[in-house]
């Protein structure tokens, strides 16, 4: 594999950013191109660029080594782009380039050189790190007349890219608007945390042989005094760009080990365990297994009543450091499921080391599984594969009596979904779930009302 090697011992007296010009001279630089095109009639394309997982680079070998790969990294770019173009670094690992008189397809020619500049990996200590640019164009003068304002665009437009898997996007005006949503959104959702303003509701997981109830998933649901409801599949992605999701995620994990300890308490308990999701980045934390059983610890709830879904591609980024995780969760009483399995391309070679105890069939599979053929190959296949292995399975996103029926021909052990019940409050899916079990005059009220406030710790 060709690669350009970075070592310790690597000099930057040749090779240097103090060539580019930083943050300062950048903007002026650009208020003159600007003022340049202004009086010629001309258009000016701004790229800004932002390295795709570069922090992996400063967190596993350093920030000495990590300056030294930004050195090489701008030679590349150097090299891709022509005299008219002007290259220039803001910060950390963030570019900018100035092309006058580039119109769309010259520019989208532009972020394609800076691209294929990226197309050999960087060698460092012995590991290969493959880089790519997130891109984001603003021109002048339509998207921006003044130095300041076509920086913020093409800043946003990139944060488009980035968030669509990256490449480059060209700003439109719309972009605004859903960044001053999603920065609103932020801002509420930590006013919310704080003040203990969101709710946990649950969704029954069936023994399908049966029909019986055998668990339930907690999901978290916000609603908001000006908006309403606000959709999970909004806040929960924006909760985990904005560095929310950690937080998030321990409210949920603590209201629903108090919920099961207040099920226990009023003698209805839940048949099973409470799931509750994990993000990757929560996975990748260091303290992870100790905040859990320290959340668990301090809610009175047995870490043996409740299940941690981990998502497959989480698992997926560091295999080696996720068999060591997840033994330690199993060590310490948690039961362990793999979540949206089959969409993150695991290794069978690790997943019969992961000491997980069930596979939940991801809903894009089961949604046509009766009318695609590929879709029930999979499901078929996940359930005959989970049974060599000596795992449970549970199909997600059920909404027909077919599709039940024919995930228990198949073998299938369990299912959630529409089907069966929509999630719902903790008190209205006890009345519902748990009223055999539990006493006439206690149906099992929602902790997330009793204890507001509280829910944030």
């Amino acid at each position: 594999m060709n690669a350009t090697v970075l070592s310790p011992g690597v000099s930057s007296r040749t090779t240097t950013l103090q060539g580019l010009p930083n943050r300062a001279l950048f903007l002026d630089r650009l208020k003159q191109a600007l003022a340049s095109a202004q009086r010629h009639g001309q258009r000016v394309a701004l790229l800004f660029l932002d390295l795709d997982r570069f922090k992996e680079i400063n967190d596993t070998q350093g920030h000495v080594i990590g300056d030294r790969a930004l050195i090489e990294i701008a030679r590349r770019f150097q090299a891709a782009l022509r005299e008219e173009e002007t290259l220039a670094r803001l910060a950390g690992d963030e570019f900018v380039v100035i092309a006058m008189g580039a119109n769309q397809s010259a520019a989208a020619l532009i972020a394609e050189r800076i691209q294929k500049a990226l197309a050999e990996p960087l060698a460092i200590n012995g590991r290969f790190f493959a880089l790519k640019a997130s891109i984001g164009i603003a021109f002048y003068p339509e998207d921006g007349r003044s130095a300041e304002e076509l920086l913020k665009h093409a800043d946003i437009a990139m944060y488009r890219a980035k968030a669509s898997g990256g490449g480059y996007r060209f700003y439109r005006s719309e972009m605004g608007t859903d960044l001053a949503r999603k920065l609103e959104i932020v801002h509420r959702l930590e006013t919310a945390l704080a003040a203990g303003r969101l709710q946990l509701h649950y969704h029954p997981q069936v023994h399908l042989p049966s029909g019986k109830i055998v668990g339930a998933e907690a999901l978290s649901r916000w609603h908001d005094a000006d908006w309403g409801m606000v959709s999970p599949a909004e806040f929960i992605p924006i909760a985990e760009e904005r560095g929310l999701i950690g937080t998030l995620g321990e409210w949920a994990l603590a209201g629903a080990c108090r919920q099961v300890r207040h099920w226990q308490e009023r003698g209805c308990p839940l048949p099973g365990r409470v799931a509750v999701n994990v993000a990757a980045k929560q996975f990748e934390d260091d303290d992870f297994v100790d905040r859990c059983l320290r959340i668990a610890r301090e809610s009175g709830a047995a870490s043996s009543a409740i299940e941690l879904e981990l998502t497959e591609s989480g698992m997926m980024r560091d295999p080696e450091r996720a068999v060591e995780v997840t033994r330690a969760l199993t060590s310490a009483g948690f039961a362990l499921s793999i979540d949206d399995f089959g969409t993150g391309y695991s290794s069978l070679a690790y997943l019969k080391r992961f000491p997980v105890h069930k596979l939940k069939i991801d809903i894009s599979f089961v949604r046509d599984m009766l009318t695609d053929r590929n879709d029930l190959a999979i499901v078929s296949a996940i359930v005959a594969m989970a049974k060599s292995l000596g795992l449970k399975t549970l199909a997600e996103g059920v909404e027909e009596a077919a599709q039940a029926e024919h995930l228990l021909a198949l073998g299938c052990d369990e299912a959630q979904g529409y089907y069966f019940a929509r999630p719902e409050p903790a008190e209205v899916f006890a009345r519902r779930w748990l009223q055999s079990a539990c006493p006439s005059h206690d149906l099992g009220q929602d902790v997330d009302r009793q204890e507001q406030g509280h829910l944030g710790t």
